[in-house]
């Protein structure tokens, strides 16, 4: 529905982020259960559709992979980028999906948890992984449509 990649490809993918710089968030659409129960499964689906289009369009390339995690939270994981540049990208990311979703009958918002390190093989990308959950949850917390998170020092 996404047409973004799963979990399969994630876990095929994990050798390929060992020994370098990675900026790894997990991003989840802001009560996303609101809008099954009361538009019904079919305007969730074209929030989810919505958000992984413009995934595609205007984020995926040869550095930056996008991944549905779960039923509405996205993993983003990208390399090759300049210090500070992917906290950006995700501040940006988040605030023009805000915009593209203004028309909808009740706009969908985006709360993202984030970490950049290097990581040295597949269990440190995976304790990333968590790391960048409990961020996500940490953001919750404090309000959502949020982004929280930490760079590497």
């Amino acid at each position: 529905m996404t047409g973004l990649y799963n979990r399969l490809a994630l876990r095929e993918d994990f050798p390929n982020y060992s020994k370098q710089e990675v900026g790894v968030a997990m991003i989840d659409l802001d009560d996303f259960e609101r809008f099954n129960d009361n538009y019904g499964h079919a305007y969730g689906d074209l929030v989810l559709t919505r958000l992984g289009r413009y995934l595609q369009k205007d984020w995926m390339n040869e550095h930056l992979r996008c991944y549905r995690y779960g039923g509405d939270e996205i993993l983003i994981i990208a390399s090759g980028l300049e210090d500070g540049d992917f906290v950006k990208k995700l501040q940006i990311f988040q605030a023009e999906y805000a915009k593209l979703n203004q028309q909808l009958e009740e706009p969908a918002t985006l709360t993202i948890g984030y970490a950049t390190s290097a990581v040295a093989n597949e269990e440190e990308l995976r304790k990333m992984i968590q790391l960048v959950d409990n961020y996500l949850y940490q953001a919750k917390r404090q309000g959502k449509n949020q982004v929280v998170g930490a760079e590497k020092k």
